[in-house]
């Protein structure tokens, strides 16, 4: 059986109305469609609903006793669907992948400006690399994501800010200190390094591509909190952006800016191109620019010392 809400809608208009005419009008549609729809109810039902003669309809038994279901059924989809609606106004779901520097560092704060806008959002964090990041908003997973510049046109690019990289050494390593020191002074020492396949290795590579600089890792880790326990207890030193320190203790390790070549990594909102977000997924954009300038950081400057 296969009858459809609408159509329970539009018998019930006709059971309550003097006339079909008068039930089409009431509905915006025509009387010979408000007829068939009727005829179709009756056809998959296998009864009469309505008695017809040269001067009125009338409704027979099986016709009362469906326009009570009628009229219950389509009150309580109505009332469901406005539930629903106003539920979904006060709790929007919205998604969001960061890379984990930036979740550690940024999503806090950005997070409590949504809160003040929408104080019930149900937000879904998918702190993940580079790649994935993007990937996630094309698919659709993600309403937007915070990472580096993605390559091809479907997604668009707002840039939010640089995040200049600095050398992590214990503190009472020779490197350790506060001035700008050039990538070639890390060439005698154990380096850690993270894993290939994240982006602050290709950044960290390319820099020491960038100084000529031929340094072969001591260690080679996955995460950046094993990275600086490594450093803490002087088995090396290893270099990261500044926005990853929100990942890891500073008690222990020293934090210098590397140069010759300053090295930043350009980080920025991720969204679909030409596809416009929810009023909530927008409040939480606008959180992230907040936060972003709150560190001090904007498009087209590195992050303050």
């Amino acid at each position: 059986m296969n009858i459809t809400i609408r159509q329970l809608e539009v018998f019930a208009a006709a059971a309550r109305a003097p006339s079909f005419t008068q039930a089409a009008g009431m509905l915006g549609i025509s009387q010979p469609a408000l007829s068939e729809t009727i005829r179709r109810i009756e056809q998959e039902l296998g009864v009469r609903l309505f008695e017809r003669t040269t001067r009125k309809v009338a409704l027979t038994a099986d016709g009362r006793a469906l326009a009570g279901l009628a009229e219950e059924v389509v009150r309580d989809v109505r009332s469901g669907l406005r539930d629903i609606a106003e539920r979904g106004a006060r709790r929007p779901r919205i998604a969001i992948a960061l890379l984990p520097s930036i979740a550690s560092a940024i999503l806090p704060q950005a997070v409590a400006g949504l809160r003040a806008q929408y104080p019930e959002a149900e937000v879904s964090v998918f702190d993940v690399l580079h790649e994935r990041a993007a990937a996630l908003v094309e698919e659709g997973v993600a309403d937007l994501a915070v990472t580096m510049r993605p390559v091809g046109d479907t997604l668009a690019f707002e840039p939010l800010g640089a995040d200049r990289m600095h050398l992590i050494t214990s503190r009472g390593h020779p490197l350790a200190g506060r001035t700008p020191l050039a990538w070639a002074a890390l060439a005698p020492f154990a380096f850690v390094a993270l894993a290939r396949t994240t982006s602050v290795r290709r950044m960290v590579d390319n820099a020491m591509a960038a100084a000529d600089l031929a340094l072969v890792p001591r260690y080679e880790v996955e995460q950046i909190p094993s990275a600086v326990a490594l450093v803490a207890s002087g088995l090396g030193i290893t270099a990261l952006p500044e926005l990853t320190f929100a990942m890891f203790p500073r008690k222990g390790v020293a934090v210098r800016p590397l140069q010759a070549p300053l090295v930043a990594r350009g980080l920025g909102l991720i969204t679909r191109a030409g596809r416009e977000l929810s009023p909530a997924a927008a409040a939480l954009a606008a959180a992230v620019r907040a936060a972003f300038r709150a560190a001090g950081i904007t498009p087209g400057t590195a992050p303050p010392r």
